[in-house]
């Protein structure tokens, strides 16, 4: 485990399942948290409980779409714990349709809430982080993302994601002379997951096994691994099927 205090940690998208487990994590670590969501205000107060337990939280709401909520949402942090020292950019919108039935307005929405999202939501973090000369964001792909992947019910799902990694590439070359690393983790399939073929291992991803790349990429012995791509997947990748 890390030390983390004195941190503010940002994970969009934080309200329950995967994002949940990540926030509990980090605040056992003694980050403090910004707790992201947008329509899971429930689940999103009862992870501030658990939060509380071992650090400061504060529970945020927004639609990460759009540059006035975010400017707003990292206002509010800034106020209550500090300037965000981690960005998580998990959130993001999945889809398994055929592309042939696919509507634009579905097409639009997992493009903008995986790229928009983190594009927006690095862009306002970054600049504090310069000023201290420090500073972490991870990045969510998918595993393929990073080589052209065509898997015909999840087209736009991975054309945003190949995007996110090429971005996460690009503003690490760019910020890495100010002491900040971004990099990208790529799950495989996970328990949560909408679509479950089989896998080599014989199971899914556990929550602990992305919680365990991103602890590693927190390190400050890891300071010097920057633009990567991680994937979990348990060796999926390898000859997968649509």
């Amino acid at each position: 485990m890390n030390n983390l205090k004195g941190k503010t940690a940002l994970v969009t998208g934080s309200a329950k399942n995967l994002g949940r487990a990540i926030v509990i994590d980090l605040a056992k670590q003694g980050a403090k948290i910004a707790i992201h969501y947008q329509s899971s205000e429930k689940e999103a107060k009862d992870t501030l409980k658990e939060i509380q337990k071992y650090s400061k939280g504060i529970v945020i709401k927004a639609n990460l779409t759009h540059p006035k909520d975010i400017s707003s949402i990292y206002q509010t942090i800034h106020n209550k714990l500090g300037n965000v020292d981690i960005l998580i950019n998990l959130v993001g919108n999945f889809i398994y349709e055929p592309i042939t039935t696919t509507s634009f307005e579905k097409f639009r929405d997992v493009i903008e809430s995986n790229l928009y999202s983190t594009f927006l939501c690095s862009q306002e973090a970054l600049p504090s982080m310069q000023k201290k000369k420090w500073g972490r964001i991870i990045n969510f792909g998918c595993v393929g993302a990073e080589s052209i992947t065509i898997r015909e019910k999840t087209t736009p799902y991975y054309i945003a994601k190949t995007g996110v990694i090429m971005l996460t590439k690009v503003l690490a070359y760019e910020y890495a002379k100010y002491g900040i690393t971004i990099n990208s983790i790529s799950p495989g399939i996970l328990e949560t997951s909408i679509a479950k073929p089989p896998t080599p291992s014989g199971r899914f991803v556990q929550f602990t096994d992305i919680t365990n790349a991103i602890n590693f990429l927190l390190k400050e012995e890891s300071s010097y691994i920057n633009s990567s791509n991680i994937e979990v997947s348990g060796g999926w990748r390898v000859g997968f099927t649509p």
